[in-house]
């Protein structure tokens, strides 16, 4: 069987770095290591160009290289020889190899510094195995191969069997957790986080999480710093293999960077595993609008392959709109409730246990930043930290302690927007970050678009600049 670019998908993930040989004029030639190979059709391939002057050099004075790329599924090797057709700054195969490099990029801190210069678009004149493969070998022992038998892919039937999940869930809360078991369970991804986008333009916020000792609610990420913010600024998935390689090759280039006074020390980190070896950010978008961004992380190096591309797409839309259609139903139904709750019966005296006794909380509202310090500690900030301050300064005037989303609703004082203002995501967020954080302080649903603030501890309200 004659060998194709489009039979050598796994080699374009970069788990295993590709190597580039070129030669001058007068015969003197050149090895360097590859951080990216975009598939393009079916007779070329595009090779990205950062750092590599002497290969730039070499390619313009003699047009013809060759790349040894390996297989991580069966650590083979293949020789492609190629001739250079032409070099693109911009356009979609650009774009493509761009997003993937400034999404390493930002993670490491390096948003602008270690960036795409060019795509160098080449033609592939011929494709053969490499025999007796010193890097094949070496990648045999185990370092690039995956177990098919612990691999869950994108399949039909498992969108499938998690779309009926989906659609059994009776709120925006029993949704987003049922995506995200869905794919630990069914896919067998267990680190995956939904973000949606905070009321700051510019800034996503953590909604839900699974698989992460912290949880990590109401963390935020800015659009267009790390990975997950990329894929909201492109609004395009983002698949990376390898990324400790990535990174390491990124550190080396940022502290030549720094070394030149280019970019400040500081790194960029986002939530969730510390190094992950594989990471997808899917955008969830309805008609164009970004509902969130969706992030899978795994341990594995190469865990989202080439094949899945269409299904990981599908999978996006299909969140956003169920996300979308969950919201618009949950405001729906508590805009028909009644503005007013009942006349709320008296609180009776604290009367907490032992354990709970001495347990007082001091909160500040500082109403200049709009955020609430509980004992010295940072909660929340923005809407939820408006709602919060809301229903603890009404049930200490008024004795209440039963709210509708109504009411939020219809109080200005909140600013929530007349449209999309996604209370229902804000309550939820609010809800988990006090479960997190004050077990104490607890929101509790009553019924659809009603609920209750119950306190097991004494708390002292104050507010400052």
């Amino acid at each position: 069987m004659s060998l194709t670019l489009e039979s050598l998908a796994p080699c374009w993930q970069g788990l295993i770095p590709a190597t580039l040989f070129t030669c001058s004029r007068d015969g003197i030639p050149n090895a360097a290591y590859l951080s990216h190979i975009e598939y393009v059709d079916s007779q070329h391939v595009a090779l990205s160009f950062q750092f590599f002057n002497k290969s730039r050099r070499n390619v313009a004075e003699n047009p013809n290289a060759l790349v040894r790329v390996i297989d991580p599924d069966t650590a083979q090797g293949y020789a492609l020889r190629l001739r250079l057709v032409r070099s693109e700054t911009s356009g979609p195969i650009f774009e493509r190899m761009a997003l993937r490099i400034e999404a390493i990029a930002s993670y490491s801190g390096l948003k602008g510094i270690f960036k795409l210069l060019a795509a160098d678009i080449y033609e592939v004149r011929s494709i053969a195995p490499v025999l007796d493969d010193v890097a094949g070998a070496i990648a045999r022992d185990g370092s690039g191969r995956r177990g098919s038998a612990s691999d869950p892919r994108f399949t039909m039937r498992a969108l499938q069997d998690l779309s009926v999940r989906i659609h059994q869930a009776n709120d925006l809360e029993d949704l987003l957790d049922s995506i995200l078991a869905g794919l630990e369970e069914i896919f067998g991804f267990n680190h995956s986080m939904i973000l949606v986008p905070a009321e700051d333009p510019g800034v996503l916020v953590m909604i839900a999480s699974r698989g992460y000792p912290e949880g990590g609610v109401g963390a935020e990420a800015r659009i267009g710093e790390g990975i997950i913010g990329v894929v909201a600024e492109a609004q395009k998935p983002i698949r990376i293999s390898g990324l400790l390689r990535a990174l390491l090759y990124a550190h080396t280039v940022g502290e030549r960077a720094r070394e030149s006074g280019l970019c400040p020390p500081e790194r960029i980190r986002l939530p969730g595993l510390p190094i992950p070896e594989s990471q997808l950010g899917i955008p969830l978008l309805v008609r164009g609008e970004l509902v969130g961004v969706l992030c899978i992380e795994s341990e594995e190096q190469y865990r989202f392959h080439e094949e899945d591309k269409t299904s990981i797409e599908l999978l996006g839309s299909y969140l956003a709109i169920a996300i979308q259609n969950m919201q618009l139903h949950e405001r729906a139904e508590s805009a028909s409730e009644t503005a007013e709750p009942p006349a709320p019966p008296p609180i009776p005296a604290a009367t907490p246990s032992p354990a709970r006794a001495a347990v007082r909380r001091e909160i500040v509202y500082y109403a200049g930043d709009e955020l609430i310090m509980v004992d010295g500690e940072y909660l929340i900030r923005s809407l939820p930290a408006r709602i919060l301050w809301k229903l603890l300064t009404a049930r200490e005037r008024e004795g209440r302690a039963e709210f509708t989303n109504r009411e939020l609703r219809l109080d200005k004082s909140l600013n929530l927007p007349e449209f999309k203002d996604n209370l229902e995501s804000r309550l939820l967020l609010l809800r988990r970050r006090l479960d997190q954080k004050c077990p104490d302080i607890r929101i509790v649903p009553r019924a659809r678009g009603r609920f209750a603030l119950e306190l097991s501890s004494e708390v002292s309200l104050s507010t400052r600049p």
